[in-house]
């Protein structure tokens, strides 16, 4: 099956380092400017999807660049079916498991009579829904990025729908505007290949849907990302807002993370 034509990111072009070529929709968030003008500091925010297989040598790279614990927002049941390559290699998870996946796109496309447009409406609808369906797992990923000394990586499946919501939400702590997180965001179609492959393996024995039918939930659209946003501002008055009303972070949280992160 060919690869659905997707949108690209503008306005940041990293690459992922060789060193971890292995690792599904990889990549640092280090050198993106946030409050004041200072920079994400090298080591301490990655984000992913996951890997069925974790070689040695990536578990090794990942030590020396500063890892040292890991947001995993897969669902108890994902865990299960497919534990966390990361916690064996030794790399502890400092949350606990949301209790389901919110996203609902997936069975959408299974559906025999799915269309493109079913898809859409049902990626744009679970990215609305996030700040509430998902706030307990969001509150846990910045209590993980609180109690954290080294390096924090956050992951999902494919590591761009939940953790992409996770990580706009920390950049925005760290005072990264809008424009900067969208096209981290974005980054993610660069790895569509890598991603229909992992859903391909974890399907296995499937017929697959349609590349068109399949393409809006392999997508990082920007419509989603500011379904997520649009809602922050109409229900809580923005992103700081809904962090210190819905999920409890004050200034003092906020604060400290800027300090131990940015510079």
């Amino acid at each position: 099956m060919n690869s659905p034509s997707l949108p690209r990111s503008e306005g940041l072009h990293r690459r992922t380092p060789p060193a971890f070529d292995g690792l599904l929709n990889f990549r640092s968030l280090v050198g993106l400017v946030g409050d004041g003008g200072r920079k994400v500091r090298a080591g301490r925010l990655f984000r992913a999807g996951h890997l069925p297989v974790l070689r040695p040598d990536l578990g090794e790279s990942l030590r020396m660049v500063g890892l040292q614990g890991v947001c995993d927002l897969r669902s108890a049941a994902e865990r299960r079916r497919e534990p966390s390559t990361l916690v064996r290699a030794g790399f502890p998870v400092l949350m606990e498991a949301p209790e389901a996946d919110p996203t609902h796109a997936l069975q959408v496309v299974g559906e025999p009579d799915a269309r493109p447009e079913h898809v859409r409406a049902a990626m744009l609808g679970t990215y609305a829904a996030m700040p509430e369906t998902f706030a307990p797992a969001l509150r846990g990923v910045f209590d993980a990025a609180l109690a954290c000394r080294g390096g924090l990586i956050v992951q999902c499946a494919v590591g761009k729908d939940r953790t992409g919501v996770a990580v706009a939400l920390l950049l925005a702590a760290l005072g990264v505007p809008r424009r900067t997180i969208m096209a981290d965001y974005l980054l993610s179609n660069a790895a569509r290949d890598a991603i229909f492959a992992a859903l391909a393996q974890r399907n296995a024995g499937r017929v697959p849907p349609p590349d068109a039918v399949l393409a809006p939930m392999l997508a990082a659209d920007p419509a989603y990302l500011t379904a997520f946003w649009d809602r922050l501002d109409t229900d809580w008055g923005g992103a700081e807002a809904y962090m210190a009303s819905a999920l409890g972070l004050g200034a003092d949280a906020i604060g400290s993370l800027r300090a131990r992160w940015l510079g």
